[in-house]
């Protein structure tokens, strides 16, 4: 079924709204498609390295391979950090021919901080909530440019400026099941040069169930497979090009994910899909996204050992 451009705002929001709602009920601790609410304990480390492949309209492709770095300070403060290298690519028709434009290079970096404001253990189960803030460095370049001028925004690695970037994340999980969600909220300042792209509104939300084994043994750590059902929303605001406003640019965008991750203590593997069941646009001519496939894996291993008196 295909959403069209035009869903009422009302509609939109209760649909954002629904999501949470939905997500708050039946909670998990490993998303796979935003690492805001991953759990990392005091003194530890975790290595997240993703492969993500973008499909969308006008013959366009990217290919990105998010690096991201943890590490718990202790019981309440942890310390993120994300590097993203990229190649993407367009292909339109023209009176000449087939005409291609690549771009390539690393994407925006990001570091954040979460604090734990509340932790609530139980036999079996825990809950935490964290608000979390930081900044988006750009590593990018907002103003790549080809024989014909400067590239559009989907085909840029940055934004061009510092942007601040905060939140709040939350996870509860079990044995069995478990739940994650955030809302996130970037702000990218507006420049004179190349494009700059609209403010941005995240919320993500997971639920988690473990496929196999149905029953834990009483010894031992067995080998786990679970499936992740995600859902992330985004809305973007007004883009500038060489600050001037582009009007038909921002928009928002409701993506349904299933991912299945096969999970021991100490690292886990994960593989899906993502697909775009929304994308109210401003313009019927944006770029739209038809799949995303996910393939990722993480490694979680012990910190920073003290020095020996």
């Amino acid at each position: 079924m295909k959403f069209s451009a035009s869903i009422p705002q009302r509609f939109e929001k209760f649909l954002v709204l629904f999501f949470l709602f939905f997500a708050s009920g039946y909670a998990v601790a490993s998303p796979a498609t935003f690492v805001t609410a991953l759990p990392v304990a005091e003194n530890q480390i975790l290595a997240r390295f993703n492969w993500n492949s973008i499909y969308g309209s006008q013959s366009f492709t990217s290919f990105q391979f998010p690096i991201n770095l943890a590490y718990g300070l202790n019981a309440r403060w942890t310390v993120f950090a994300s590097l993203t290298p990229l190649r993407s690519s367009a292909v339109s028709q023209t009176t000449d021919g087939t005409y291609r434009v690549t771009s390539a290079g690393w994407a925006d970096s990001s570091v954040f901080a979460r604090y734990t404001l509340i932790s609530v253990d139980k036999p079996g189960s825990t809950l935490r909530i964290a608000p979390l803030a930081g900044l988006y460095i750009p590593t990018g370049s907002n103003t790549l440019r080809d024989s014909t001028g400067l590239l559009p925004g989907f085909l840029q690695t940055g934004s061009g400026s510092v942007d601040p970037y905060g939140g709040l994340a939350l996870g509860w999980n079990n044995a069995v099941c478990g739940f994650a969600a955030d809302s996130t909220f970037r702000h990218n300042p507006i420049g004179r040069t190349g494009v700059s792209p609209g403010d941005q509104f995240r919320a993500d939300g997971q639920g988690e169930v473990r496929l196999h084994p149905l029953k834990l043994p009483e010894y031992g750590l067995p080998h786990e497979l679970w499936l992740s059902i995600e859902e992330n929303y985004q809305h973007n605001s007004l883009t500038h090009s060489e600050g001037i406003v582009s009007s038909g640019s921002g928009g928002s965008s409701f993506y349904q994910d299933a991912i299945l991750e096969y999970a021991t203590l100490h690292y886990e593997v994960g593989a899906g899909v993502q697909i775009p069941v929304m994308q109210n646009l401003n313009s019927p001519s944006a770029e739209r996204e038809k799949r995303e496939v996910l393939v990722f894996t993480e490694y979680y291993f012990s910190g920073f050992k003290g020095r020996r008196k």
